[in-house]
């Protein structure tokens, strides 16, 4: 009977050990799936490709798309022409319409690509596939964006948050609030900004293991417009220090490489040093030789910033043959307010060359154009230029005049500002109120292959309860303790490596009812954010954790706390304590400050009451 029942032990161990191993297989599978970086920076990458399975195909399309839109172009022509003669799966078709999508973005081909994103969405909701949903419509607010109709790219970008969030689509949610921070750069709100681009950076890693990949930004475009997001506030040491954490990361190696290239030359022409600008700029200048941009949008972008770094660095004709250049690509695809940019450029390379004739013919002319297309931030800077070149020339009254039109450009700037600022309220509002009623049914939803996801639940099953019969023991307290601290340790971990603010809070419950405490838990962590993260720190103390947020920040949710809490009628006033996260701050010390804070507040109360009584 021994020998039997060891038998069985050990049969039951190796039968959940089998289970076990083939569910990590299929979860692994999607990650180790994806391109080699030998691959993506192959020489004859097209032809390689080929010669993989259809998803292998996609995966590389995915991972080159931003960064050599040329080769993703073509693959992507050949598997619709393969598409057409045998047809694909359904999540393989609706996926390369996805992916089309986003290249046509890489061309200019913004109304295709609104057309191609609806057509996208209704097939989505045809093969019920509803997790794709969010993708197509962040790829119309793309192009709305490049279009300049800000209030729908606004609302498409919230609708495409909110369904990201609704069917847990990591790479979804990492695209759209990229989408969002660049929204408010533009819109000047760079704590928001800086806010969902950290976020984003923090969930990276989970979205880049998603189960089944649809598309997914490179993770040096996060820490490139985090950097561009510093460097707009004024911060250039934070800006210069994700700029080169861009420069050095793995997914940086087609055209974005010389785009953060450039990027670190412009920082440095901020901060006035010339060797760091030429040693930027040859760099930039070589990465350009050896990708093919593919983009004629993307190479007149390029052609512009080089003529700001080549002025800086006294290069004046070549500034002025890039900036012409860049005006003849923007002219042909209708960019006008990218033309009138570049202009301005080439009237200070007139200047520095002595045209004052042909720079003051060119600033006048794009004046009136910012006038014409209500550019007011563009027509304010403008005026500043040809005012300080009047004022150099001793001819003050003409330089008065061009100042009194440039406040009256920041004016209508500020009043500009605001509207868009209400557009996003009311994007936000619309999306809000769409969430609130009632949800669709899901029909059948199939977010993975639903066969594999049935099979991984019998096999975990199976070998849940092999593991109970065989050892049917729970986690013990120094174990949970232990698995609480280390979380801990990483969230902090985690705010320090990231560079953002993070708040402790620490609540008393020791006047707290233990029955009560049942239902106010819940209540609580229903009041946080979903990365919040509370703790029963120990019997008298909870411990809550704000990432992304700093004190001022943490004092309001304070306040939402105690609101809570007070619905249960408590007799006595409870003080939180708050710690704000310094970078050598240990758990040990956050609780620490907390505990120190909480004892001042309780000697403020006592010094008041005090007072009230005499």
């Amino acid at each position: 009977m021994t020998l039997s029942r060891k038998s069985i032990e050990y049969h039951g161990s190796r039968i959940f050990a089998l289970i076990f191993g083939l569910t990590l297989h299929l979860v692994a599978t999607p990650a180790l799936a994806q391109p080699s970086q030998s691959l993506l920076l192959s020489g004859d990458i097209i032809s390689q490709t080929q010669q993989l399975s259809v998803r292998e195909q996609l995966n590389v399309i995915s991972n080159i798309n931003s960064q050599r839109s040329a080769e993703a172009k073509a693959l992507i022509e050949s598997l619709e022409q393969q598409h057409s003669q045998q047809p694909l799966a359904n999540i393989n078709a609706l996926r390369l319409t996805l992916l089309h999508c986003f290249n046509l973005l890489e061309f200019g081909e913004f109304n295709q690509a609104i057309t191609l994103a609806k057509q996208g969405e209704m097939k989505a909701r045809q093969f019920k596939y509803d997790t794709a949903r969010p993708y197509f419509i962040q790829c119309q607010a793309d192009a709305h964006q490049s279009l300049g109709n800000t209030l729908q790219e606004q609302q498409l970008t919230e609708e495409a948050l909110r369904l990201a969030k609704r069917y847990s689509e990591k790479q979804a949610i990492v695209n759209s609030l990229y989408a969002r921070s660049r929204q408010n750069t533009s819109l000047e709100n760079y704590n928001s900004a800086i806010e969902d681009l950290r976020f984003a950076l923090d969930i990276y890693n989970e979205a880049q293991n998603q189960f089944q990949h649809w598309y997914l930004l490179p993770k040096s475009f996060i820490q490139s417009e985090i950097s561009n997001v510093f460097f707009s506030m004024g911060d250039y040491v934070e800006a210069l220090h994700f700029s080169e954490a861009a420069y050095k990361d793995i997914s940086l190696f087609g055209k974005i490489k010389s785009t953060v290239a450039i990027n670190l030359a412009i920082m440095h022409i901020a901060l006035n040093d010339k060797s760091k600008v030429l040693y930027y700029l040859n760099k930039a200048e070589d990465f350009s030789k050896n990708i093919n941009i593919g983009s004629e949008i993307d190479a007149a972008d390029q052609d512009a910033r080089l003529a700001i770094i080549h002025l800086y660095v006294d290069d004046y004709d070549i500034a002025e043959q890039l900036a012409l250049s860049s005006i003849k690509l923007f002219t042909k695809y209708q960019e006008q307010i990218n033309v009138m940019r570049i202009k301005r450029t080439l009237a200070k390379v007139y200047f520095a060359q002595h045209k004052d004739i042909q720079a003051l013919s060119l600033l006048n002319e794009i004046i009136e154009q910012a006038t014409e297309l209500k550019q007011f931030s563009d027509l304010e800077e403008f005026n500043q230029i040809i005012s300080q070149y009047y004022a150099e020339q001793k001819q003050f009254e003409s330089a008065y005049l061009f100042q009194v039109q440039r406040f009256d450009a920041a004016k209508q700037a500020a009043a500009k500002l605001n509207n868009a600022h209400f557009m996003q309220y009311k994007a936000r509002i619309t999306a809000q109120s769409e969430a609130s009623t009632i949800p669709e049914k899901p029909l059948n939803n199939i977010n993975q292959n639903l066969t594999i996801a049935v099979l991984i639940i019998l096999f975990l099953s199976v070998g849940l309860v092999l593991f109970l019969v065989r050892k049917p023991k729970h986690l013990n307290i120094e174990e949970q303790e232990e698995s609480q601290q280390q979380c801990i340790d990483n969230m902090l971990n985690s705010a320090k490596q990231g560079h953002y603010q993070l708040t402790l809070l620490l609540l008393n419950i020791n006047h707290i009812n233990t029955m009560d405490l049942a239902f106010i838990i819940p209540r609580l962590k229903h009041t946080l954010r979903e990365q919040d993260k509370l703790f029963r720190h120990n019997t008298d103390e909870i411990i809550i954790i704000l990432p992304h947020t700093s004190p001022a920040g943490a004092a309001r949710v304070a306040t939402q706390i105690e609101q809570v809490l007070s619905e249960w009628k408590t007799a006595l006033k409870v003080n939180i304590g708050i710690a704000g996260l310094q970078q050598l701050d240990t758990f040990d010390v956050l609780v620490k400050k907390a505990v120190i804070n909480q004892l001042n507040k309780i000697k403020s109360q006592e010094t008041s009451y005090s007072h009230d009584e005499n």
